[in-house]
């Protein structure tokens, strides 16, 4: 989970300016904002993202939206870039503020579970100690108590910085960027 992943809030008329530019230059210019106008969800977005989706949001701020800068130059990593809107902007953010943490909370496990990646046998009494499970193995994995009590703590701020930005950035009728590097 290196991945990081940043949002910015802008009007469309800078919005479009900053699609017209070679990637390079609208990296530079997006990682040059004024914090104020930024937030780092650092690599809660990829739980936020699948818990949000879990939840049926009909807007979800880092996977829909139209590709950044547009389809053939968009930057790839995770969800790739992602820019939403005015309007879309005004409606995820009418939908984060009607929906409280306390709702995602009970889908952490589920979506912790649902997570792709190689799972190792981690158990040091058997021969395959350290070796990838099978897919089968790997679907009865479950994460334990602590665990998911510790990642629904650590996501619950992350969710509610997201749901203050998108209150600003459709309170100033912006459109958003996310990205992740």
């Amino acid at each position: 989970m290196g991945v990081q992943a940043e949002f910015v809030r802008l009007d469309a008329d800078l919005l479009n300016d900053i699609r017209q530019l070679a990637s390079i230059d609208a990296y530079r210019q997006l990682t040059d904002f004024d914090p104020i106008y930024c937030l780092d969800l650092d690599r809660a977005w990829r739980r936020l993202a699948p818990l949000m989706a879990a939840a049926s949001f009909p807007i979800n701020p880092i996977t829909d939206g139209s590709p950044f800068p547009d389809e053939q130059r968009a930057w790839r990593e995770g969800p790739g870039s992602r820019w939403l809107g005015v309007q879309d902007v005004a409606l995820a953010a009418a939908h984060l503020s009607r929906t409280p943490y306390s709702v995602l909370a009970p889908l952490v496990r589920s979506v912790v579970e649902a997570e792709e990646g190689v799972h190792v046998n981690l158990d040091v009494e058997s021969p395959d100690y350290g070796k990838p499970l099978s897919p089968d193995e790997a679907s009865r994995i479950v994460v334990g108590e602590e665990v998911v009590r510790e990642l629904t703590e650590l996501l619950a701020e992350p969710y509610r910085d997201l749901c203050k930005f998108f209150d600003l950035a459709a309170l100033d009728g912006q459109c958003t960027i996310f990205w992740a590097a």
